[in-house]
């Protein structure tokens, strides 16, 4: 007979005795607070040009004033998440329109949130595209790598619980403690096989005498 292919892992490991006793537990994976973020020396902004339908990609380094157009952008920050946590960039940023009656902005513009910051211009949409540069501070420390925690041994030594009476379970294979052999569980009993069925006797052969082998 076949087993199904998610049956042999279970086979498996039923011919292992101390299979279960020898189980390690997975130390948990190292990953920041999800407050922590990494400062970068570059901004990406994506620039659309209302006018022309036209899209281009600026990069403003931190500090600097960079001209696009009739606008003049300025990057104080830029922010972005470390490797552990969800794929995010911030950023502090400035806008100018050399328009005459045309609103500046100032504030934090974030990929994960755009309705933190809108720059609100008839001519122009700016949004944050990413962080880029090299690593400067916010600097997260190096990550702790947590160890793996091995169950707690038993009375036995083998990690394994003890019985509700308070007695140790026998490990399979050994002796039960005093030297005797461990107790085997009964035997389970096999169902009888059905009996044969009888045919029923021909009227006809009533009174014949019976057939002799030899």
């Amino acid at each position: 007979m076949r087993l199904p292919a998610f049956c042999l892992p279970a086979l498996v490991l039923a011919t292992l005795p101390g299979a279960a006793h020898a189980a390690e537990w997975l130390a948990p994976p190292a990953m920041y607070p999800p407050d922590t973020w990494q400062g970068r020396t570059v901004a990406v902004v994506r620039v659309l040009d209302k006018l022309d339908a036209h899209v281009q990609q600026v990069e403003i380094p931190v500090g600097q004033d960079v001209p696009y157009k009739s606008l003049t952008l300025h990057a104080t920050s830029c922010l972005q998440r470390p490797a552990t946590l969800a794929a995010d960039s911030a950023a502090w940023l400035e806008v100018h329109d050399a328009h005459e009656g045309m609103a500046a902005f100032q504030g934090w513009m974030a990929i994960a949130e755009p309705s933190t910051g809108v720059f609100q211009n008839p001519l122009y949409d700016v949004q944050l595209a990413s962080c880029g540069g090299d690593a400067v501070a916010p600097v997260p420390p190096p990550l702790s790598v947590a160890a793996a925690q091995a169950p707690a041994p038993g009375p036995d030594g083998t990690g394994a619980p003890p019985l509700p009476d308070g007695s140790v379970p026998p490990v399979p294979g050994t002796a039960a403690p005093g030297g005797t052999p461990a107790p085997q569980p009964p035997p389970v009993a096999r169902p009888l096989s059905p009996p044969l069925p009888v045919p029923p006797a021909d009227p006809a052969d009533e009174g014949a005498a019976p057939l002799m082998l030899h």
